[in-house]
């Protein structure tokens, strides 16, 4: 029994031993290791720390040089006013619409006061000048007709000349003739060419009576066409001394029927338009005289009477369609 006991311990002595051996050897080989891993680790560290400041100081030779200006002074921010609020368009009354639309009847009038005043002297010059083209026109057309004529003539007499010639060749023929038959076919052609030598003769006396008319035609024309072109100056001359003494009216009150117009809605404006074209007499206001519509002169109800010195709507005529105003427009207008 004391044998193997200590057979055992002797065992386990070894095991022991062998394993301390193991561990010595394992940390031996570490620490082989990390001295390698030192000493190949110091080189490159003072490589990298050599290379730093160099890459640094060719960095700052590279780089160009930047100059650090003062700090300007700031221009002080725009006030920004807060947006106003939109104004509600004003509205204006049925006595204001009244009241323009009288302003603008007084001075379509006087607008139509003053062209009547020229009376129909800018329709007599259009006629004219419309008559003198036409007389130019027709003119025009008469010598070229004439024209064709004289070559027609000339063309007649150029053709009589050449017969005759050949009549005279068929005369010289006779007389060398070989029988009977070759005189009476000379004589028949003499014939012929002296007929159509006739022919041409009247052709030519047509001719010259129709040139003749032609030209009694142009002379007329060219007579009417120097009356109209003297009666033209002077009634041109009429019409300027008319428009240059009311022309510089007329612009002042074309422009004060704009700004009229602007003062009335458009549904009016075209209704007012619309009943002046229909009138004889150009109103399309009209004020009310002795209870009676100043246009048609027809009886104005008294209700609507009432109605018309309100002011509160347009009243219209019912008889002639005109828009009624009263002595209180009138008189506003006047003032």
């Amino acid at each position: 029994m004391a044998k193997k006991e200590t057979k055992e311990v002797a065992e386990v002595t070894e095991v022991a031993e062998v394993e301390e051996v193991k561990e010595t050897k394992k940390t031996t080989k570490k620490t082989t290791k990390a001295k390698a891993e030192a000493e190949s680790a110091e080189p490159v560290a003072e490589e990298t720390e050599t290379k730093k400041p160099a890459k640094k100081a060719a960095k700052a030779e590279t780089a160009p040089e930047v100059t650090v200006e003062a700090p300007k002074e700031e221009a002080p921010a725009p006030v920004v006013e807060a947006p106003k609020p939109v104004e509600d368009p004003v509205e204006v009354s049925v006595e204001q619409k009244l009241v323009a639309l009288y302003t603008l009847q007084q001075v379509d009038s006087k607008i139509d006061e003053i062209r009547a005043y020229r009376g129909n002297l800018p329709l007599e010059i259009q006629d004219m000048e419309d008559e003198i083209a036409g007389l130019e026109t027709r003119i025009a057309n008469f010598k070229e007709e004439s024209k064709k004529h004289q070559r027609e003539i000339s063309d007649y007499k150029i053709k009589i000349k050449e017969t005759e010639a050949l009549i005279k060749k068929y005369e010289d023929q006779q007389n060398n003739v070989r029988n009977n038959r070759e005189y009476d076919s000379l004589t028949k052609e003499i014939e012929y060419q002296n007929l159509d030598i006739q022919l041409s003769e009247k052709r030519i006396k047509e001719i010259t009576a129709k040139d003749g008319d032609v030209a009694a035609k142009v002379a007329q024309a060219q007579l009417r066409l120097t009356e109209l072109k003297s009666s033209l100056k002077e009634k041109k001359e009429e019409l300027h001394t008319l428009v240059e003494g009311t022309e510089k009216e007329e612009e002042q009150l074309l422009q004060r029927s704009a700004e009229c117009e602007k003062l009335v809605e458009d549904r009016l404006l075209v209704a007012y338009k619309r009943i002046r074209k229909n009138a004889r007499n150009g109103l399309a206001v009209v004020g009310i005289h002795n209870e009676a519509c100043g246009g048609c002169f027809n009886r104005i109800p008294p209700q609507h009477q009432l109605d018309i010195c309100t002011h509160k709507k347009i009243i219209v005529c019912e008889y002639c369609g005109r828009i009624l105003v009263d002595k209180g427009i009138i008189e506003q207008y006047n003032a």
